[in-house]
């Protein structure tokens, strides 16, 4: 099949090439109705600009794209941060980008102003991916299992996560359980959901017997929903697994308010063991997913598929870590 030119893109969506070329390297001087007529065509053409010659051309552009669409949290924060590290040790910028549309991120990878990205957002599924995949640019997915020749994707072992969480929450005599989702479509939180119940079922707990209530990963959600879970008069299970370690905070806060003891009345426990963990009361027990480890390996990735080595999957594995939030059952108060 035939490789689309600029003039094809032109054509296609009804301009001139000049047109065509300010929608694509210089977005900023092209109204906005002709940019996305032009990126929509482009789009459909597959046309791909040569990465490599521009960067031969340009002599690379010494940035690399972070792509999000938040920065709450501590993730995000340690994520840039330790991919500014890399890039400033080779000579980069990073550049932070926070979309609200994959047509945004099309745009940057198209403008030739930076060498390579990170990409980390849900509504970057595995067609967007396939798609951006058929380009030479080199990319590096989180929370999405796609690679090729020049795109690797780093994931949390996030399925064993789960089964780490039920088997220690089972171990300790729980026999009814709550979990606090993350997000749906999310490969964190379905892995991690997945995974705990498929291993409760493997002790006979039934599926349908877990009650579960949204987290979207934040602190207020999962406060809120606990504490409306309360205020109904549903049952306290013995034990919650969060999807997340905020979340986990936020349901001790709704716990406490409602004059629940934590792990006397209910065991707890989330993941990732972000810094806050150590320091609440009771301290947290959770599972260390080593997310201050992606930022660096992520924007080191980048660099490997700028040198021209070929994508591949990186898989980060757990440790449970024991704290005081979980205490076996009919122990002592």
């Amino acid at each position: 099949m035939k490789k689309a030119t600029i003039r094809d893109v032109a054509r296609e969506a009804g301009v001139s090439m000049a047109t065509a070329s300010n929608a694509l390297n210089n977005p900023e001087i092209v109204k906005p109705h002709t940019r996305e007529a032009v990126l929509e065509a482009a789009r459909r053409l597959s046309y791909v600009p040569n990465a490599n010659g521009k960067r031969l051309r340009a002599k690379q552009s010494k940035a690399m794209g972070l792509f999000v669409n938040s920065m709450a949290g501590e993730f995000y924060g340690v994520l840039a941060d330790t991919m500014n590290q890399v890039c400033r040790a080779h000579g980069y910028e990073l550049d932070i980008c926070i979309v609200s549309d994959i047509q945004s991120i099309w745009a940057r990878l198209q403008d030739h102003s930076m060498d390579g990205a990170v990409i980390y957002w849900d509504a970057v599924d595995q067609k967007s991916a396939a798609d951006m995949m058929t380009t030479d640019f080199p990319l590096v997915f989180l929370s999405l299992n796609e690679h090729g020749p020049h795109a690797s994707s780093i994931l949390f072992e996030s399925r064993k996560h789960g089964e780490m969480a039920a088997e220690y929450l089972y171990g300790l005599g729980k026999r009814t359980f709550m979990h606090i989702f993350g997000l749906p479509g999310n490969y964190d939180s379905e892995m991690r959901c997945e995974g705990f119940l498929e291993a409760l079922a493997a002790h006979g707990v039934d599926r349908n017997s877990v009650c579960m209530l949204e987290g979207r990963f934040e602190r207020s959600t999962a406060y809120r929903e606990m504490r409306k879970y309360l205020l109904e008069g549903n049952p306290l299970p013995d034990a919650i697994f969060a999807s997340n370690d905020l979340s986990t905070i936020g349901c001790i806060a709704a716990l406490s308010e409602m004059g629940y003891r934590v792990p006397e009345d209910v065991s707890i426990m989330g993941c990732d063991d972000i810094s806050l963990c150590e320091y609440i009361t009771p301290g947290l027990t959770t599972i260390r997913t080593h997310f201050q480890e992606i930022g660096t390996l992520a924007a080191q990735e980048v660099f490997r598929l700028i040198q021209g080595e070929p994508g591949r999957l990186i898989c980060q594995d757990g440790v449970l870590v024991v704290r005081r939030s979980c205490a076996p059952s009919g122990s002592p108060s």
